[in-house]
């Protein structure tokens, strides 16, 4: 809030405002622009931290966007850092979401550096390598929601659902890829959770309120960061989308659950 004031000091200018005022004889209107400072002294003391009042509005618009979320389609960076060693791996690819009926589907199509995909559906999880012709198939049992977490925080998830799990804290905005964001910063409440996330990073988009990258801190130091590109929100995906494109012999193998 501003009023007009300038860089001065408050007592500077209060000062000022009854000098001037006392000179000219004019003790009503000093008296009025004293009252008027007060106010407005007041008004600032009030106000909330622009930080908290900055995190409600977004976790609001989060709210409003969770409402009408059905499905992305998204080109995507997934880059995995191993601090230990300094080893830095990208993969590039396209993933395809859709909530419906109260379940979930997710496709990664991954095409460099090598052919892969990863289908979460009906309760499992299956990987797909053709440079070996192999499917491997994990049942998610309860870890499901751990998986949704780590992989699609932030897509279609209300406000309200953040500050259940999570202490969210609003540290700003930044630039990401070209594109404007504010920085979401995320630690787990559940014990569960922060067993495998220590920390979360999003960057929410203030045109369509949903992530353009996220960041996951694990317990040992190594993060993953999923950057995403090209974004398509809530249109009808093709179901062809969520089946593995298998080509000719493929062996399954199905290890113990996750």
């Amino acid at each position: 809030m501003k009023f007009g004031f300038g860089n001065s000091h408050p007592g500077a200018v209060f000062r000022r405002v009854l000098a001037a005022n006392y000179c000219s004889g004019r003790a009503v209107a000093a008296r009025l622009l004293l009252a008027l400072f007060v106010a407005a002294c007041n008004a600032q003391t009030s106000t909330a931290p622009a930080g908290t009042a900055k995190l409600d509005d977004v976790l609001a618009n989060l709210d409003k966007s969770a409402a009408k979320f059905t499905s992305l389609v998204a080109d995507l960076d997934y880059t995995k850092v191993t601090v230990i060693v300094n080893d830095r791996s990208t993969q590039n690819g396209r993933i395809f979401f859709e909530k419906s009926g109260g379940k979930t589907r997710v496709m990664i199509a991954f095409k460099k550096p090598a052919e892969k995909y990863v289908l979460f559906a009906s309760g499992k999880v299956s990987l797909y390598q053709p440079k070996i012709a192999e499917v491997q198939e994990y049942q998610l049992s309860e870890r499901q929601d751990l998986v949704e977490q780590f992989l699609l925080l932030g897509f279609g998830t209300p406000g309200t659902e953040l500050r259940k799990g999570y202490e969210v804290e609003f540290k700003g905005s930044e630039n990401i890829a070209g594109q404007d964001a504010y920085l979401l910063d995320l630690t787990p409440k559940s014990q569960k959770v922060a067993a495998q996330l220590q920390r979360i990073q999003l960057w929410i988009s203030p045109q369509n309120w949903e992530p353009v990258q996220q960041k996951f801190f694990e317990p040992g130091g190594d993060y993953v960061i999923s950057l995403y590109s090209n974004m398509k929100l809530n249109t009808k995906i093709p179901d062809k989308e969520f089946r593995l494109p298998l080509k000719g012999k493929v062996r399954t193998v199905r290890p113990q659950a996750l």
